[in-house]
């Protein structure tokens, strides 16, 4: 059963797409409603590598100031390998590189919830540009 973006707060439809834009992958969504009260949701994802977590952070912090949404706060030290986006009681945003989210595993630890795994097509949007003949070469 898939959850339809349109049930999600705008908070983890950003969260998402700005993961998938910035090309993190294995993105989870843990429905953690009614079952934690530190947030609703957790976006989970793999990063390749820290510039590209340090890359999804400075933009997950833009997009949520520019659309006037709560942001607490970021967790990331160097070298850790993994980092929390904080957007409050209705998201909270993992990155992981691959080896340190198999050794926190999260999947499991909040198993009670439940765990999607989120596809790009619901949350990039698509943009068609087509070539007007003023574009064209001559």
């Amino acid at each position: 059963m898939t959850t339809k973006i349109t049930d999600l707060p705008e908070s983890v439809n950003i969260g998402a797409s700005i993961l998938f834009e910035l090309r993190a992958q294995n993105v989870q969504l843990i429905d953690l409603r009614g079952i934690k009260d530190v947030t609703d949701f957790f976006l989970v994802a793999t990063c390749e590598s820290e510039a590209q977590m340090q890359a999804i952070l400075n933009e997950l912090r833009k997009e949520f100031k520019a659309n006037k949404l709560p942001s607490v706060g970021v967790e990331y030290k160097e070298g850790v390998r993994w980092a929390v986006f904080d957007a409050g009681l209705d998201l909270m945003v993992h990155l992981f590189e691959e080896e340190k989210r198999n050794e926190i595993s999260l999947d499991r630890l909040y198993a009670d919830g439940k765990i999607e795994n989120l596809d790009e097509n619901d949350f990039v949007k698509k943009t068609s540009k087509k070539k007007s003949s003023e574009d064209e070469l001559v």
